[in-house]
């Protein structure tokens, strides 16, 4: 359901933008569900580990635009949302991320029912929101051709590791910060979430999760 209602916020899109509509749900709903106490940092970062890879392009691939198989329309776009989060938190010393962009697409009425909004103009207001070029660089780096990400470097840098079912967090990591505050509830949420949920945080018992 979470993933739904996200759809509803991003105008609608072209065949050769599914990429974004469907990569946005599969990235955001899980880190709104920590944001809202219904799951564990740790699962969601395990999950990632697991399946981002998927995004990566497999041979015959002509970028995000021209590639419409299901690994590529949501795994791809989810990757390319994952690689924007962490590209405008650096940017912007940790003061913006990708939420702060889509809400900002949404204020401007970038929403579902508007067939009118291309995707180069949604990018392009994102950016505006967080003082950044990040969305409209990164599409136009995977827009057309296939782009390998370095995904073990990205876990080592968050300070993420995986073996089994087990998950690992290195605190001292270069992203630690970054890393936790993807995950962090806005403010108005996080309050909420102190009078209505049980405490979610991740000791080193809670990261082996089922």
């Amino acid at each position: 359901m979470t993933h739904e209602f996200v759809h509803l916020a991003f105008p609608d899109m072209p065949r050769q933008h599914h990429w974004i509509e469907e990569g946005l749900p599969t990235y955001v709903e899980p880190i709104a569900r920590v944001q809202a106490g219904q799951l564990k940092a740790a699962k969601i970062w395990r999950d990632m580990i697991r399946d981002m890879p998927k995004g990566e392009p497999d041979a015959g691939d002509r970028g995000l635009d021209n590639t419409h198989t299901w690994a590529s329309t949501y795994w791809g776009g989810a990757l390319y949302c994952l690689r924007a989060d962490i590209a405008i938190r650096q940017a912007t010393n940790n003061r913006k991320g990708l939420q702060d962009a889509l809400r900002a697409i949404v204020n401007r009425g970038g929403t579902l029912d508007r067939e009118d909004w291309l995707l180069e103009r949604a990018l392009k207001a994102g950016d505006e929101a967080t003082g950044t070029s990040v969305l409209e660089q990164l599409y136009a780096e995977v827009k057309a051709k296939p782009v390998q990400v370095d995904l073990g470097k990205t876990w080592v840098q968050l300070g993420i590791s995986a073996d089994h079912r087990k998950i690992m967090f290195n605190e001292e990591a270069e992203l630690a910060e970054l890393r936790r505050l993807i995950t962090k509830a806005p403010e108005a949420t996080a309050e909420w979430n102190s009078r209505s949920t049980p405490e979610s945080g991740d000791t080193a018992d809670e990261a082996n999760i089922p």
